[in-house]
């Protein structure tokens, strides 16, 4: 009888139609799993999106209602070189899970969010960077929201300011081959 059920399970597991079962099963835990990461995008940008721009109060502790916590770093600097912007900053030690919000205005009114960086929980100070490739002539500031899992504002660090200039600095004198600087 054992060797009957044997015989029979290896003549099924030959069988085209378990072949194509499995072939199908990893097609669509694939279309699934591809599925569910394209969900959790959206619902992050979504989430970002419209928190990022509107005014909310901090939830961690108590604000004026106007303004959300202050985001405290370690160390935080923005640098204008080889014509982008760099943004680095220090997060202080068991700093929570978080989406940090990089936003930038001309006017120091009006902020538009410009990047996305994900913040994670850790004992240690973490240093983070994000690159504003295009960035604008002129003074520019810069500010970080923290976003924490529910999709809340939760603090936001001061404004950082740096200029650009309107013209690359350094030029090719045709006649020469040399590269001067204005």
């Amino acid at each position: 009888m054992k060797a009957q059920l044997t015989k029979h399970l290896q003549t099924l597991s030959n069988s085209n139609t378990v072949k194509q079962a499995q072939s199908k099963g990893f097609a669509n835990k694939f279309f699934i799993h591809a599925l569910e990461l394209t969900l959790l995008f959206m619902a992050i940008f979504a989430t970002v999106n419209t928190f990022a721009q509107s005014p909310s109060t901090a939830v961690a502790a108590p604000a004026p209602a106007d303004q959300p916590n202050k985001l405290e770093f370690v160390k935080q600097n923005v640098v204008f070189n080889a014509g982008k912007v760099y943004l680095n900053w220090i997060a202080t030690s068991n700093a929570p899970d978080c989406i940090y919000v990089i936003e930038r205005s001309t006017d120091g009114n009006e902020y538009e969010p410009v990047g996305l960086k994900e913040g994670i929980n850790s004992p240690l100070e973490l240093l983070y960077s994000w690159v504003d490739s295009k960035p604008t002539t002129g003074t520019t500031q810069y500010r970080i929201k923290q976003i924490n899992e529910m999709g809340m504002l939760v603090a936001q660090a001061d404004p950082q300011s740096v200029s650009t200039p309107n013209t690359n600095p350094l030029f090719l004198e045709k006649g020469t081959k040399m590269v001067s600087v204005k």
